[in-house]
């Protein structure tokens, strides 16, 4: 990828679109355009509207998704929005041109942590990371530290458990607990990684369908969160071409999800996606297991190593959410 002045110039316009219509709105616009991405893939075997629309400069997660959660912090630190993590409210109603020029910063500041790296060479036939959603949360630990007040790991308030959601914490409440992330990975992992082995080119329906859902958490409804299921269950599906290691990855990234909420979004005064930062954790692991040669296991193995990712991210975040002594102990001194 060679750096470019022009694409330079469109991922700072994207952050000033993300500023001006709110963090949210323009991920629901990326996730409509990854849907259609897909339709058209489908039909065509064209990827020319994914990878220039949805994932590219203007639309990109990484530029004016980035862009937009900068400009909140930036507006919250400067007394004009009351909560540093919104990223809901459309910041052209600020009236703040800084605002909106602060979005286009940090949405440039998006194309270039994204051209660094894919300097980085991969060491498989797969990529090392999900590049665009690394590049998404560099891009956000830095307003962290820019904007932001409570530290990487955020700061508890009132001796709270940081694992807990309460009304001074949390990200997604409604599916923070175990039971409802298992559930969730098998409702939206399953189907992805389905369609993405029976149906060629679909691997973006079930992620542009889960992300362009949360329109309904813009206007105030109870959604889940659920496109880093999608994504995770679909692609290594296609990368295998086993349903079982989709299912898993859906399993394993809900539990990425609500983990990284915990450590970084409960206790922060800035926005970190949890999602996104999920989606680092399973496309890092990809390269990893093929290297290992752990996609060559029989499907009865797979099965048996997603009941283990079941059983384990289940009985570790019980573990923290139940305040187990030893565990908080050990994971909170990690966090510090």
């Amino acid at each position: 990828m060679e750096f470019n002045i022009t694409e330079l110039l469109v991922a700072f316009a994207g952050g000033i679109f993300g500023a001006a219509i709110g963090a949210l709105p323009v991920w629901i616009l990326c996730g409509l355009a990854v849907l259609i991405g897909g339709a058209i893939t489908m039909a065509t075997g064209n990827e020319s509207f994914t990878n220039l629309v949805a994932w590219g400069l203007f639309l990109g997660p990484h530029t004016a998704f980035a862009g937009g959660t900068a400009a909140a912090a930036y507006a919250a630190k400067k007394g004009e929005l009351e909560n540093g993590r919104d990223i809901q409210t459309a910041l052209i109603g600020l009236n703040n041109p800084k605002v909106l020029f602060v979005g286009g910063i940090f949405g440039a500041l998006g194309y270039l942590l994204f051209w660094l790296i894919m300097q980085v060479p991969n060491y498989s036939d797969l990529a090392w990371t999900n590049t665009i959603a690394l590049a998404v949360i560099l891009n956000m630990v830095i307003t962290r530290f820019a904007f932001g007040k409570t530290g990487l790991f955020g700061k508890p308030a009132n001796a709270q458990n940081r694992w807990v959601p309460s009304e001074t914490g949390s990200w997604v409440p409604y599916q923070s607990k175990p039971m409802q992330l298992i559930l969730l990975g098998i409702a939206v992992g399953v189907p992805a990684a389905y369609l993405a082995d029976v149906l060629p080119g679909s691997v973006g329906i079930t992620f542009g369908f889960v992300a362009f859902l949360l329109i309904f958490m813009q206007f105030g409804f109870k959604v889940p969160v659920t496109h880093h299921i999608a994504l995770s269950a679909s692609v290594i599906t296609v990368v295998t071409g086993e349903v079982a290691w989709g299912v898993g990855f859906g399993i394993l990234a809900a539990f990425l999800g609500e983990l990284f909420a915990c450590i970084f979004v409960y206790h922060g005064d800035t926005h970190i996606d949890p999602p996104t930062m999920a989606l680092v954790g399973t496309f890092t692991l990809f390269p990893l297991m093929e290297q290992f040669k752990v996609f060559e296991l029989s499907e009865y193995v797979i099965w048996l190593i997603v009941v283990g990712i079941t059983a384990a991210g289940y009985l570790f975040l019980t573990s923290l959410k139940q305040q187990k002594l030893l565990l908080r102990l050990l994971v909170n001194k990690a966090t510090k």
